[in-house]
């Protein structure tokens, strides 16, 4: 079946929770129902807008090398790249579009929510949160990025892989 493109209204500081949202919805089985992100005010069970509990993730910290070269084992080539580019500029924040530039991804910023589905459900199955930052921009767009410690992590982590 081809895909329909579907336009909706995002509230501008939510681009980037809705981003990791679809991204999960992307990587989970077709007629499953909303993904189950905890992102959003507490539903009637907690964890999330859906109601759907979920257990509290672990930040990344200079121990996880060994979840950090699992996890970057599992990456497809162009979440590779991209987690490569983020872990080469600790810190240093990049625009959705310059990414999708630099990975040449057909659907542009869109194609990043794609590339960063399974990394989120890996991550998510370590119990560890999103190595990748987001931040809202100013002009609706999403900036990317790695904190120093989780890039170096990353880094070592390409080095072993």
């Amino acid at each position: 079946m081809a895909d329909k493109p579907v336009t909706v209204e995002v509230p501008e500081d939510r681009v980037p929770e809705f981003y990791l949202w679809f991204a999960a919805f992307l990587a989970s089985p077709p007629g499953s129902g909303p993904p189950r992100t905890g992102f959003g005010p507490p539903g009637p069970r907690g964890g999330g807008p859906w109601g759907h509990g979920h257990r509290e993730r672990r930040p990344w910290t200079e121990d996880d090398a060994e979840d950090a070269g699992w996890l970057y084992r599992r990456l497809s080539d162009p979440a590779r790249e991209l987690f490569d580019l983020l872990a080469a500029a600790p810190g240093e924040r990049h625009s959705g579009n310059e990414l999708a530039a630099r990975l040449g991804l057909d659907k542009g910023a869109h194609g990043l929510a794609g590339v960063l589905a399974w990394p989120g459900r890996w991550c998510r199955k370590l119990g560890r949160e999103f190595p990748i930052t987001t931040t809202a921009r100013d002009d609706g767009g999403t900036d990317y990025a790695m904190t120093p410690e989780v890039a170096a992590l990353f880094a070592g982590a390409r080095g072993g892989a």
